[in-house]
């Protein structure tokens, strides 16, 4: 749910789980306490109020003569009372008639009549109650009350103004949020920082470098331990291969002169061919361990590519295998030249059993050297793009392969081009075919 708010980021998270269930108390307690206010200024008022009406009806009665409503009136106005007397009977008027005297129910009976016509104003404005509000005094006669309610504070201003007043607390509290979910994350930061960048070098023997929290300090020392402990089972697992692949070219080799000693021609060949192979799927498996452990790699030099792509092109003619170069007369870059080649002769030897034409190109884009290897062949699908990097996959079914090949080529290629600081990536081509890319970083001195 956060990740489609927008808000993956743990950092937002923390410090919203922390905020939010603030910013709420801070809204209840100032809505809650805007009410509260509004309502005890509006019982209050409604309290003095009926008091004064029945200050007046009492007077009136104990009067008991029309001929003093003027100074039933002045007295009511001296009040702050609006009056007028009136004979006709009003609806829901309240009796005070003798021998009903004033006393404790009738008040809370004025004060619920008064509460139900005033009609609480909620913009806080001064004005008139929405109905009037009539005590019989006698037979002939009522007062009629008209309340002012006077002008108080609004709802929305209530609100602002007790949001204020929790300002004080809830700011202090929003930074401190900050300033924790910061101070929480960050080794979490730094950690993802620090595994993107070695994971961009296969070599890398950086370490860990996050602190913070004793858990973290823990997990950083425990990722170490497990990097160190793989470092060292990969090249132990490196050097074993290499020495079994060297120990085996010496029994290839006397194999290879006892056999090529035979005087029976066909076997010796049959023997021979698969001796070669032998021969080839051990050169190829050194070569892709080489790929795999950079740090054992010849220093770059400075090469022209032009010259090296168009060697390349023509000893494929020169075997039968048509390519077409383009690209500039002179680009000089540093590389290493013998894996840059082997890198590229992989490719063209996959698109060269599949394919009837192959391009070979050079060119620049947006500061990077880029190699295609372009053929018209079947093309890959989207799955087998990923998977024929894979050592030793072979993807003969979607490219029609009918020989040749361990299913290292590719998987040698793309380590070359990550030893040189680059990469290797498959692109269908328009109508039909394949796109074997390869983009190199322009480095300083070429």
């Amino acid at each position: 749910m956060f990740t489609r708010l927008g808000l993956a980021s743990m950092r937002t998270q923390i410090f919203l789980l922390a905020v939010v269930p603030i910013f709420l108390l801070a809204a209840f307690a100032s809505v809650h306490g805007a009410l509260r206010e509004t309502q005890s200024r509006q019982k209050a008022w409604i309290e003095s109020q009926a008091g004064k009406m029945l200050l007046v009806a009492g007077q009136s009665v104990a009067i008991g003569s029309p001929a003093d409503d003027k100074a039933v009136s002045e007295a009511a106005e001296r009040l702050g009372l609006s009056v007028t007397l009136t004979d006709d009977r009003l609806p829901g008027e309240i009796d005070l008639r003798p021998p009903r005297a004033i006393d404790a129910d009738l008040f809370d009976l004025v004060v619920r009549r008064l509460a139900a016509v005033s009609g609480h104003r909620r913009d806080g404005a001064a004005g008139t109650a929405e109905q009037p509000l009539a005590i019989r005094i006698d037979d002939a006669r009522a007062i009629v009350f008209y309340p002012e309610m006077p002008a108080g504070v609004s709802d929305f201003t209530g609100i602002i103004y007790v949001l204020g007043l929790t300002l004080p607390v809830v700011l202090p509290v929003l930074l401190l949020s900050y300033y924790l979910s910061h101070r929480l994350t960050r080794p979490l930061i730094e950690f993802a920082e620090d595994a993107q960048r070695i994971s961009g070098h296969e070599d890398a023997r950086e370490l860990f470098k996050a602190d913070g929290a004793s858990e973290v300090r823990s997990l950083r020392d425990s990722l170490n331990t497990m990097q160190m402990r793989i470092r060292s089972m990969a090249e132990k697992r490196t050097t074993m291969l290499r020495s079994l692949g060297h120990d085996l070219r010496t029994p290839l080799t006397r194999l290879r002169m006892r056999v090529e000693r035979s005087h029976e021609p066909e076997l010796r060949q049959m023997l021979l061919r698969d001796i070669s192979m032998l021969a080839t799927m051990i050169d190829e498996t050194m070569a892709y361990l080489k790929t795999t452990s950079p740090g054992d790699a010849a220093p770059q030099k400075k090469v022209d590519l032009s010259s090296l792509l168009q060697t390349i092109a023509s000893d494929y003619a020169d075997v039968g295998v048509p390519v077409a170069f383009s690209g500039p007369s002179r680009l000089v870059a540093m590389c290493r030249p013998r894996d840059l080649t082997r890198a590229v002769s992989n490719l063209i030897d996959n698109a060269s059993r599949v394919a009837e034409e192959i391009e070979l190109t050079l060119g620049e884009a947006e500061g990077a050297i880029v190699i295609d290897v372009r053929d018209d062949g079947p093309g890959l699908s989207d799955d087998l793009k990923t998977q024929v990097f894979e050592p030793f996959f072979k993807a003969d079914t979607a490219r029609a392969a009918s020989s040749g090949g361990l299913g290292l080529g590719l998987s040698i290629a793309r380590g070359i081009a990550s030893t040189h600081g680059g990469r290797l990536e498959l692109i269908d081509r328009a109508p039909r075919g394949l796109v074997a890319r390869i983009t190199l970083p322009k480095q300083r001195g070429s």
